[in-house]
């Protein structure tokens, strides 16, 4: 495991060194001294917003459960996982949830968390195709690859998450393996199916909360750019759809929380919508470092509060 991260630590600092060379240190300068705080506070009203809505999203879902935490407990819970995925590959640090929710069952924490990530996948590979066919075609021509690397991570996780909680066969499956250590992860997943089966009347609500989330998102990623550029004729939907395909691309699980990949997404798209290199990669970084600074902020007192071994002696993982 150490030597995995140790491995995505370099691969994303040359990722953003390589970015970097390109960028025009007088131009970057001037764009952030001239960056409209305006645009930004609402931006950063946005990125409160999704994470109001994911928040809550977990709020209710483990209340269904018969859990019953403050909304406050949930959020400041929600914002130290999000810590946790922003420096892990493919943002597995998420689901880092289970080591905080002491008092929850492993399976119904994992529940819930694979329903919110399913619906989020879902967004995401609706949002990546609207977008390519917005930019007629041009985005599938000139970066296919990545787009069928990134579209294919986010598709299989999804189904396998899907199979996982939702089907029958996937348990029998496993059960004709099941000892050791497969046996311990074929009992965790019967309890996930068990807890998903006592969470379908919330999946409704639960899915309208996961597209508030991804409008919240998407007004972020607008006041951001209009921070830097307010004269631009990009549209709040390029915006909106911008921001589920760089993420679909940024869970290829070879970077730090898909740092430097979501940059260069962001850096290959816009110039294709002829923003300029400079620009773009400002964009690029105060997405990323608002996202950074709020988590940090908010999630921070709680990775105390951390425990592993502490956990799985407990869970008896």
């Amino acid at each position: 495991m150490k030597k995995r991260s140790f491995i995505s630590a370099i691969i994303t600092i040359s990722i953003l060194a390589i970015l970097f060379i390109k960028v025009d240190p007088g131009l970057l300068l001037e764009s952030l001294r001239t960056i409209n705080y305006r645009y930004l506070a609402l931006a950063l009203l946005g990125y409160l917003c999704l994470n109001f809505a994911l928040a809550f999203r977990l709020f209710i879902l483990l209340n269904k459960l018969g859990y019953h935490h403050t909304y406050c407990q949930i959020l400041l819970f929600h914002f130290t996982s999000m810590i946790l995925g922003d420096v892990t590959p493919g943002k597995v640090g998420y689901f880092g949830l289970v080591l905080l929710l002491k008092d929850v069952k492993a399976e119904d924490t994992l529940s819930v968390l694979t329903i919110g990530q399913i619906m989020d996948f879902i967004m995401k590979i609706v949002g990546t195709i609207a977008f390519a066919a917005l930019l007629s075609g041009i985005l599938l021509h000139e970066y296919r690859g990545v787009l069928i690397a990134g579209i294919t991570v986010v598709t299989a996780l999804t189904l396998i998450a899907s199979l996982l909680i939702w089907s029958d066969r996937s348990v029998k499956l496993l059960r004709i393996f099941s000892f050791g250590a497969l046996k311990k992860l074929t009992n965790l997943i019967e309890g996930i199916q068990a807890s998903t089966s006592r969470l379908k009347s919330e999946l409704v609500k639960a899915l309208v909360i996961s597209i508030a989330g991804w409008v919240f998102v998407g007004a972020q990623w607008y006041f951001i750019f209009l921070a830097l550029l307010p004269d631009t004729n990009l549209s709040f939907l390029y915006f909106f759809l911008l921001q589920s395909i760089v993420s679909t691309i940024a869970f290829i699980p070879v970077s730090l929380g898909g740092t430097g990949l979501q940059e260069s997404a962001i850096v290959a798209i816009l110039r294709i919508s002829e923003v300029g290199y400079t620009h773009a990669f400002t964009f690029g970084i105060l997405v990323r470092g608002m996202s950074i600074l709020v988590d940090a902020g908010l999630g921070t007192f709680n990775l105390r509060k951390l425990s592993i071994k502490d956990i799985t002696y407990k869970r008896g993982f």
